[in-house]
């Protein structure tokens, strides 16, 4: 064999790098680690170092083990040995060192120190690059300064001047890595399951998140059971589990459901019962009354009826407004249908409590408060409020009642029936007008003068009596 021979069989023998070029990605498993460098396996085949510096935390210790499988590129092919990285950047960098990046697609690692004219300043290991406005990410970002002082990864997309003017981009990166995931969730996402991602940017209509790489939105509306919390309790980067709603890949639109990830709040109804007085917040306001939230996702109605034990309450606004947190006593809870009713609890002394059973046949001043073609609503001295049926009104057949009882006017009544569990009053201003006529009669029999004038007594009795036989 001759010189020239054995000189390229040495040659070929030293490379030994089984066919891997500058640019590759490889993914390999760190098989030794020293002060210095990080030893790879390639699949067996080669073995690769990457400077421990790559590894190292703001203390220098380094965080990898034996074992772990690491994502790198290679940069350096040369006489046998194997040089990687798994992001330019992180260790001293020279403009070869950048060309090479440059011409194989290898990712770098940049910090931006500030904004310029049309886009950042970047930082490359003390290289100054620049990054367009457009290429910083998929989208354009809300506030250009928020991104000042952080580190992210980049592709060189031009390199002039011998290396004086770089230009980055890390959109280029991102579309790489979105269409790598893409490609892998194709196969693998599906409605109905549980996925993690960060939350990747805050919008009046809901939150984005990203699936490492592929981004899907979470509306409004699942972002949480509760209507009064939300998407401000969630910041850009924070990691959330939800459940895959709808998946679009040709328009690539998925939708996620953060509440449905998590179980229904109404699975721990059995915490609440009729009678409790508990705190709630009042989420949303009606013209019948207000929905109040007792714990998230977990809403009962109240409704303006019982916004007063003593007064009458017009709009719901005159008691509560959203946002408020309020007293209530709870009503009643229908488990079937998902529904609580509230009472309000205003520190008025309730009349319904008190002794009611001496409030029967007796006569009342009651305010009008409304009118119904029915009848008329009235609210007693005490507070209760009671209805005065059509025919109990002291009009005569067919009268107008909106014009009889305009609200405020003052009328007396009687108690014809109560229903204490329920609050319900039946009130009678025929029956007042009898009873107070009654009352006369016999105040005037009390009244009768001596036997002698019993003539006069008599004449008078005849005559009232003819009345009262005439009104009954």
């Amino acid at each position: 064999m001759d010189q020239e021979n054995f000189s390229a069989l040495l040659e070929e023998s030293l490379k030994g790098n089984d066919g891997f070029s500058v640019g590759d990605e490889i993914n390999g498993r760190v098989v030794y680690i020293t002060a210095d460098s990080v030893f790879i396996d390639m699949a067996g085949k080669s073995e690769a170092v990457i400077d421990i510096k790559e590894f190292q935390d703001d203390k220098g210790f380094p965080d990898i083990s034996v074992g772990d499988t690491v994502r790198a590129y290679v940069v350096s092919v040369r006489r046998g040995e194997i040089l990687l990285t798994t992001r330019i950047g992180k260790g001293a960098v020279s403009s070869e060192v950048i060309e090479t990046a440059h011409r194989n697609g290898i990712p770098v690692e940049g910090t931006v120190v500030s904004t310029t004219n049309g886009g950042y300043r970047v930082s490359l290991s003390g290289i100054e690059c620049f990054c367009p406005f457009s290429q910083m990410d998929l989208k354009s970002p809300s506030n250009p300064e928020d991104l000042v002082g952080k580190s992210f990864a980049f592709k060189v997309s031009r390199v002039t001047e011998k290396g004086r003017n770089i230009v980055l981009s890390r959109r280029a990166l991102l579309e790489e890595t979105r269409r790598r995931r893409e490609n892998e969730l194709r196969e693998s996402l599906k409605v109905g399951d549980v996925v993690t991602g960060r939350v990747s940017s805050r919008q009046k209509f809901g939150l984005f998140v990203d699936l490492d790489g592929v981004e899907a939105l979470v509306p409004r509306a699942e972002v949480s059971w509760s209507r009064s919390e939300g998407m401000d309790s969630y910041s850009i980067g924070d990691e959330i589990r939800a459940l895959v709603l709808s998946v679009d890949w040709e328009n690539r639109r998925h939708s996620l459901s953060i509440r449905q990830a998590q179980p229904h709040p109404w699975e721990n109804i059995g915490r609440y019962a009729a009678g409790m007085e508990i705190q709630g917040i009042v989420a949303n306001i009606i013209k019948s009354g207000a929905f109040v939230e007792i714990e998230a996702g977990i809403e009962g109605f109240l409704p303006v009826s019982r916004m007063s034990y003593t007064r009458r309450v017009n709009r719901p606004e005159e008691a509560v407004r959203i946002g408020a947190s309020v007293n209530v006593k709870i009503v009643e809870i229908d488990t079937e249908e998902r529904k609580i009713s509230l009472e309000l609890l205003t520190g008025e002394a309730d009349p319904w409590q008190a002794d009611t059973s001496h409030l029967l046949d007796s006569i009342f001043s009651a305010t009008v408060e409304s009118v119904r073609s029915n009848g008329v609503t009235a609210r007693l001295s005490n507070g209760m409020l009671g209805f005065i049926p059509r025919e109990e009104c002291a009009q005569p057949r067919g009268a107008d009642l909106q014009s009889a009882y305009p609200a405020g006017k003052e009328v007396k009544a009687i108690i014809k029936s109560l229903d204490r569990s329920n609050k319900r009053l039946t009130l009678s201003e025929t029956g007042a007008v009898r009873k107070e006529e009654r009352q006369e009669y016999e105040k005037f029999m009390k009244s009768a003068a001596s036997p002698e004038e019993g003539s006069v007594f008599g004449r008078l009795f005849k005559q009232k009596y003819e009345e009262i036989q005439k009104k009954g």
